[in-house]
């Protein structure tokens, strides 16, 4: 079941909390599902990566229309772009919702709708199947723990979870010279670290000067 799941749907899973929310790690879900996408793309062997540039290939659509709607993206630009670019582009509000209502769809997920304080909307996703993270967890476990050799689907997890700090938390301690082995070559993971750097330092900047404006 785990191996049916696309990059991103399985990148979600992995980061949802057991009340069906994502709490603080949700900018780095976000983010890192604009990496999952690319991921899922070079695995299919329908884009490739020359240095710094995403190259889609011409070949038929997924049929997954979250994928496709990103794999459109790529062939009907101008120019190639930079890694970065593309994962500070696909990584968005919509892209994260769309996901997420793939695995509601699959009933995977449930969907929950309420109202904070009665005025803000809010939406958790608790787990109805609780089966395909238990098989995904447990490949990725024996990947870690050097019981077998990662696939490209695991590897580009491991790689997703490392860049946005989330490996440690999901799975404790690991072999750090395993996962840089298991990361060498990747391209999206590091694309996606330097967009939540970009984004975090940007936010730590406009703080500072709401903070400087408040105190002036």
């Amino acid at each position: 079941m785990a191996a049916q799941l696309t990059v991103p749907q399985a990148f979600a899973l992995l980061l949802l909390r057991s009340d069906g929310r994502f709490g603080m790690v949700s900018q780095g879900l976000t983010v890192g599902l604009g990496g999952a996408v690319l991921a899922d793309l070079e695995i299919r062997r329908l884009v490739s990566y020359e240095h710094p540039r995403v190259l889609p290939h011409k070949a038929p659509f997924t049929g997954d229309p979250v994928l496709d709607r990103v794999f459109d993206d790529l062939l009907s630009a101008t120019k190639p772009r930079r890694a970065a670019a593309w994962v500070g582009r696909f990584g968005t509000k919509a892209l994260r919702e769309g996901v997420l209502e793939q695995l509601v769809q699959a009933g995977i997920l449930g969907r929950q709708e309420r109202r904070v304080l009665g005025l803000f909307p809010s939406v958790a996703y608790p787990e109805r199947d609780g089966g395909p993270e238990k098989l995904l967890r447990g490949a990725i476990a024996d990947v870690l723990g050097g019981a077998v050799l990662p696939t490209p689907f695991t590897a580009a997890l491991i790689g997703l979870l490392h860049a946005t700090g989330t490996l440690k938390p999901q799975f404790g301690k690991v072999d750090r010279r395993l996962v840089a082995s298991i990361t060498a070559g990747d391209w999206v993971a590091p694309a996606v670290k330097s967009v939540l750097q970009s984004q975090q330092t940007a936010g730590g900047i406009a703080g500072a000067g709401a903070v400087a404006s408040a105190t002036s």
